[in-house]
Formats: structure tokens, C-alpha cells, sequence
């Protein structure tokens, strides 16, 4: 994110210093280049980055936002577009399919049963790209940069420790009311759309995580216990996703196991919730 404002207020300086320097009719534009086919164009606020065709928008629509002769990128915060379908938040439930338990003992594979009670999904698409792949706006791309958090509850008074080269489960003593896994990400989808109406539309692609951080919590007391899960730094899956105006519904599925191979039961995630725009 810092890196992102720097790069826009050093785009904003170096338009304002070319525009003391070109000519009235031609200030809102500085061409790089002899061909002046790349160019940075600034129009009530906005600024549209023209490189090798691909027109970059950073604001809101404005006069650039008609170049018909350049293919559309759109990156925004929280604003609304036709064909951007990331919504601002994703909410949902998570749970672990494909599970095997067989290098546990039957004792220790029961202790380490998630439930689905209390397990949720949250996802936040910070940023967003949006591409019309045609015309009519019926096919789009989007890719989206943010944050996902999973929290899965174990069905009893469990956690576990990393012993003897593997997760273990650990019984908890006293009078413990909920005990979770939880897994930060970076979250990074891809979409391709296809817009069936103004409103309607399904989309399918693919989801990239990077783990930030995990953590093992269970009260009462409250006790937190991070970076001891020996989860999968990267994840890829698949997502699919159905709606209607503001509110569509997803699936996203893992193709990569949940823990590193051999410290932990074989699992792969699995999520399902809605998007809302704000």
C-alpha cells in the first residue's frame, strides 16, 4: 500500500512540473515517448496512464475514462463498477473436506475434529482491477488484493502443539467455551466474469493466499498462542461465485493440503458465504 500512494504522488508531481512547461491546449497531457502513444493524461482529478495500449485509470470515471481506442484497467478502492465484481467484504463459514486422519492414532484423530459451529471465513478486497474483455461488457476480468482470516473450531476441549516432528492434540483443562485454529492470509483473487445482464452475473477462477500468520486461542481465560501451526505458506484454489446487483454467493476450494506434508492431517479448506458492497 505504501508503495502504491508513493508511486501515485510521484506520478501527480511529475504532471504538475510538465504542465508549467507545455502549452494551455496540451497541459493536461504528457506523452512519453515520440510515438505519443504512451502518455499520462490528468482530467478533473483523475489520472489515465497510457501504456502500450493498456489504458491505467487512478479516481473516479472521468473524460479518459471514453478512450475507446485503448482496452479499460480500472484500479479503485471500494468504489462501484458494472463489471467489478469483488466486493468490499466476503463473510462466510469454512470447514476441511478430503480429511485423513491415518497417520494418528483413533484417540488422537477424534481429538482432532474441527466443527463447523463458530468456524468463519472473512475476506476484505482492498483493491481492485477490472478489465472489459469485449465490447458489451459481457465478459470481464477482475483481480483483487486484501486480507482473509479462517477460523476453524475444534469439536471439543482440544488444541494442539507441534511435538515430535507433527501436530499433536492437546487436552485442555478447566472450563474452556470455544477453542479455534485461525489462519491470517493475503488474499489475492481472479475472475473471470460473465455478466448476463446488468445486474446478473456468475464467475469462476482462482484464489492465491499467503499466510501472514496463525494462531491457536481458547477461553477462558483467553489465551493466544501464534506462529506454532505448521500450515502451508501458499495456498491456491478455486473459486466460483453467482449474484445479483450488490450481493452474489461463493465457493472457494483448496487444491493445496492445509498442513505441511507429514506434521498434520491431511485436509484441504473449503469456504462458502456471501459478498456485500459498501
Amino acid at each position: 500500500m505504501k508503495r502504491l500512494f508513493i508511486s501515485i504522488i510521484a506520478i501527480l508531481s511529475v504532471v504538475a512540473v510538465s504542465a508549467q512547461e507545455q502549452d494551455p491546449a496540451e497541459r493536461n497531457t504528457i506523452y512519453i515517448g515520440s510515438d505519443g502513444q504512451n502518455r499520462i493524461t490528468t482530467d478533473d482529478g483523475n489520472i489515465s496512464l497510457t501504456i502500450a495500449g493498456v489504458n491505467l485509470e487512478f479516481g473516479n470515471s472521468g473524460s479518459a475514462a471514453n478512450n475507446k481506442e485503448n482496452p479499460r484497467v480500472t484500479f479503485s478502492a471500494f468504489e462501484e463498477r458494472n463489471t467489478d465484481h469483488l466486493a468490499l467484504f466476503e463473510v462466510g463459514v469454512n470447514t476441511l473436506v478430503n480429511t485423513d486422519y491415518s497417520m494418528y492414532s483413533k484417540e488422537e484423530a477424534a481429538m482432532l475434529q474441527f466443527g463447523n459451529r463458530k468456524s468463519t471465513y472473512i475476506a476484505i478486497n482492498l483493491l481492485s482491477m477490472d478489465v472489459a474483455l469485449n465490447k458489451r461488457g459481457t465478459w470481464s476480468f477482475n483481480m483483487g488484493f486484501g486480507f482473509g482470516r479462517e477460523r476453524y473450531t475444534f469439536a471439543g476441549p482440544y488444541s494442539m502443539q507441534y511435538a515430535d516432528g507433527m501436530m499433536r492434540p492437546v487436552k485442555l483443562e478447566g472450563d474452556i467455551k470455544k477453542s479455534q485454529l485461525g489462519v491470517d492470509y493475503i488474499h489475492m483473487p481472479f475472475l473471470i466474469n460473465w455478466n448476463f445482464s446488468k445486474k446478473f452475473f456468475v464467475a469462476a477462477g482462482a484464489n492465491l493466499d499467503i499466510v501472514m500468520n496463525n494462531f491457536l486461542r481458547y477461553k477462558k481465560p483467553i489465551t493466544t498462542i501464534e506462529r506454532t501451526v505448521t500450515v502451508n505458506p501458499v495456498q491456491i484454489g478455486a473459486t466460483a461465485r453467482i449474484g445479483y446487483g450488490k450481493l452474489y454467493g461463493f465457493v472457494n476450494y483448496s487444491f493445496l493440503e492445509m498442513f505441511k506434508s507429514g506434521t498434520g492431517p491431511k485436509a484441504k479448506r473449503l469456504s462458502a458465504g456471501v459478498g456485500l458492497f459498501f
